[in-house]
Formats: C-alpha cells, sequence, structure tokens
C-alpha cells in the first residue's frame, strides 16, 4: 500500500512522490528534509507524512506559515484521505491511496485552477502570496495590488512609515519575527527593524523571548555582535530596533555559493570566538549559534552574530523548563537537548563548532529521513569526517572543530576562548591572514 502525493501546483508541478506503508517523510526547504524544495515560504523542515499507520498523517513541524488540508490550517497533526489536497508554501499537494503504483493517473495534476500557476506578488516585499496565505484571509488588497501579512504590519498602501521608521526592503523572517532595512527618520540613521506581530496562535513565550532577546542584547557591547538600540510595543505587537549590518548569513551563502574559502571559515570561527568570550564574561549563553544567525560582509570580512532571541543569563530560566530542549536541532550539543536551561558557554562552543563544520563539509552536521533518527545522531553519533566531504581542508582543522563537537561537554574546548586559541595557532601556521581588527 502506498500513500500518494500528487504535485499539483509549486515547483514540483506533475511531480508523482509515492510513500510505502511503514515509512516517513519529512519535507522542507534544507537538506536535512527527507524531500527537498526550494521554496523561500517553506520552512528547513515543515511537514511530515508519517505512513506507519492504517492511514497517513500530516504533521506541522513547528513551521512558520502552517500546513492546510483541504484550505483550513491544521493544528499539529491531521490524518489524510483519499482526494485530500495539502498545502504548505507555494506547494499543493493531492492525495491518493493505491496498492498498486501502475494504476498511477498522472492527469489529476493538471486539474489546477489558473490562480496557482500565476501567483500574486506583495507589492512591497515581491514575494509571491501562496494559496494558504489568500485561504488565511490576511491579505490587503487595492485596486489589484496585495500586501502580504508580513509587509501590511509595518506599511500600508499609502504610507511606509512605521512608528518613526520609513521602512524599505524586508531581510527576512523567521518564527521570532520579520527583519526590514528601515531609516529612523528623526536621525537619519538606517537600522534593522524586528517586528513580532501579535497574532492569533503566537504563543506567550514567543512574546517572552522576543522581549528577552532585546532586554539580553541590549546589555551588550561588541564588534561583534549586533547592537540593539531600542525596543518598544505598538498595537499589532513589539518592536526592536538593532544596528544595520550590510551583511549575507552564512546559512543563505553556503546555498547559494557553495563553501567557503578555508581562510573565510576560520575568519569567521575567530571572530565568533570573540563575540562568544565577551558574552561569557557578561554572562550570557546564546543557545543558537549556527549559520543563519551570524552575518558575514563580504567586502571587508567582518561577522556578527544576530539573533539572541534564545538567550540566558546564567542563572536565569529565560522561559525554559527543567528537561526542556530549545535550539536548533542540527547544532544543538546532546546536554541542551536534554535540558537547555542548565546549560554553559560550553554548549555555545559545540554550536559555533557545527557551524564551521557545516562550512568546511557543506552540508549539515546531522542529516536524517525523520525527527527521531535526528535526535538520535546528535545524541549519539559523530559527525562523519569533514574530510570525507572537503579533502582540501587539513587535517590540523577538522581536529580543532572535532574537539569543539564533543558529546561530552567537559571534553571540548573548555571556553570559546580555548577555541580561539586553537583556531589561532592553526591560522599562523597555514599563513592565512588575520580577521579584520574592530574598536572594542
Amino acid at each position: 500500500m502506498f500513500v500518494v502525493l500528487t504535485c499539483a501546483a509549486g515547483l514540483e508541478k506533475g511531480d508523482v512522490l509515492p510513500i510505502e506503508h511503514g515509512a516517513r517523510l519529512t519535507i522542507g526547504r534544507s537538506s536535512q528534509a527527507g524531500r527537498k524544495v526550494k521554496d523561500t515560504h517553506l520552512s528547513r523542515l515543515h511537514l511530515e507524512i508519517d505512513f506507519s499507520g492504517d492511514r497517513a498523517v500530516v504533521r506541522d513541524l513547528d513551521s512558520r506559515n502552517g500546513v492546510f488540508v483541504n484550505g483550513q490550517k491544521i493544528d499539529k497533526q491531521k490524518t489524510l484521505s483519499d482526494h485530500d489536497r495539502v498545502l504548505a508554501g507555494e506547494q499543493v499537494w493531492d492525495i491518493q491511496y493505491v496498492s498498486d503504483l501502475s494504476k498511477l493517473h498522472g492527469d489529476d495534476a493538471e486539474e489546477t485552477a489558473s490562480f496557482l500557476d500565476a501567483p500574486n506578488p506583495c507589492v512591497h516585499c515581491g514575494r509571491s502570496i501562496t494559496l494558504a496565505t489568500f485561504a488565511e484571509g490576511q491579505v490587503l488588497e487595492k485596486g489589484g495590488d496585495y500586501l502580504c501579512p508580513d509587509c501590511s504590519v509595518v506599511i500600508r498602501f499609502d504610507s511606509k512609515v512605521f512608528n518613526g521608521f520609513e521602512v524599505h526592503e524586508r531581510l527576512g523572517a523567521g518564527s521570532a519575527g520579520l527583519v526590514y532595512r528601515a531609516t529612523q527618520v528623526v536621525l537619519g540613521r538606517q537600522v534593522a527593524l524586528k517586528v513580532l506581530r501579535r497574532r492569533e496562535g503566537i504563543s506567550p513565550r514567543t512574546e517572552q523571548r522576543f522581549l528577552s532577546e532585546a532586554a539580553t542584547i541590549s546589555k551588550l557591547d561588541h564588534p561583534h555582535i549586533v547592537k540593539v538600540f531600542d525596543a518598544s510595543s505598538f498595537a499589532g505587537g513589539y518592536f526592536i530596533v538593532m544596528e544595520y549590518f550590510p551583511g549575507k548569513d552564512l546559512q543563505g551563502m553556503i546555498e547559494e555559493h557553495g563553501v567557503p574559502a578555508i581562510a573565510i571559515a576560520v575568519s569567521v570561527g575567530l571572530q565568533m570566538c570573540d563575540a562568544l568570550a565577551y558574552a561569557a564574561r557578561e554572562g550570557v549563553v546564546h543557545r543558537d549559534v549556527k549559520p543563519a544567525n551570524i552575518l558575514y560582509r563580504a567586502q571587508d570580512g567582518v561577522a556578527k552574530l544576530s539573533d539572541f532571541g534564545l538567550a540566558k543569563r546564567i542563572g536565569i530560566s529565560a522561559g525554559t523548563r527543567d528537561g526542556e530542549g530549545v535550539g536548533t536541532p542540527c547544532y544543538m550539543p546532546p546536554e541542551q537537548v536534554h535540558n537547555a536551561r542548565n546549560v554553559d558557554h560550553r554548549a555555545d562552543v559545540y554550536s559555533l563548532g557545527a557551524s564551521l563544520y557545516h562550512l568546511l563539509a557543506g552540508r549539515y552536521p546531522i542529516i536524517a529521513n525523520n525527527l527521531h533518527d535526528f535526535m538520535t545522531g546528535i545524541l549519539e553519533k559523530d559527525p562523519p569526517p569533514i574530510e570525507k566531504f572537503n579533502s582540501g581542508v587539513p587535517g590540523a582543522l577538522c581536529e580543532v572543530v572535532r574537539k569543539a563537537m564533543k558529546k561530552k561537554p567537559e571534553e571540548r574546548f573548555e571556553s570559546a576562548v580555548a577555541f580561539r586559541e586553537a583556531l589561532e595557532s592553526f591560522r599562523v601556521q597555514a599563513g592565512i591572514a588575520a580577521p579584520p581588527k574592530l574598536g572594542s
């Protein structure tokens, strides 16, 4: 028996994806997913199809934009029936159960409304507005133009001014908020606005973490940490005013350009060690160091650490409970999976090591077809050697990264300072130029 997903609209329109009984498959835009779809509206791990029971179940893996079945947004999971239609991002899949794959008919994917073939873009950010978003009824329309739900929080058709800021392009989006480049009108200063819109379904803990980020990072002043200037509330939610740093996140750079030069990886590692050593002295553990949270400016080689939404101060719970894990699993040390509340600065050492692994190997430290195997990989298995994927990386550098990623905290570098010393020793021996010097 198979459950078959026929793509009726989206990047893979016409593709047929059979899942055999007993199997599970994750779908998302990341290489971590069992089925990678390059749809920017999808989360990195967006949904899972689990056909271990009598009928397949679709699960929302805490995606940002949600999963819809027959036009209705699901809560956590839903059992799928014949002829159901699943929507996620710009992808639309029709569901069919068959006992024999040879009996499949390929014509169903063509029976799709023309609206799906020509998605309407947001007039501000230019991103196409998905059918799922229209189904939620949160899209603004005027004279045939549309504003997506994200942009409509900060601008209107007749004005781009938001609480004293002129809003320009959208820089990014995630579960913790939207980020726009803006100009502070009174000062004429370019800033980055991080906005959390208050909407149905947002948890109080998400709001708490958003505000905690502002409180935590506003006290930090380091050249390799994105600075926070202010934070405030508005009728639709909250916003943080941050330093605008015109760099690209390393996750996007890897996906767009592949593995960077070894010199870049080493330089980024040294700069992040400086940032984490400073944070540790201030009693702050980041808890979510990863390529997506490291910004890099290619013109001068400067890197900055961003997104302190999961950060905690030593001795303060930061909204987590005993036994709870928070962070990004692929870069998360074992102790953070078990109990994120009580981790120390060595968790950030591991996560930076995992980030450097990704930069050097060009792949995630852990890849699996389902979340169970994914977590097992974090807790029990060392990642494959970097040399297996990039033979040009010197063994001495591979060994530095391996030590940073030891499963037991006491076997890692004891601090970001010690991690930096090992990287610096390699840099000198390899004749790599020192990273740029910035004022402290």
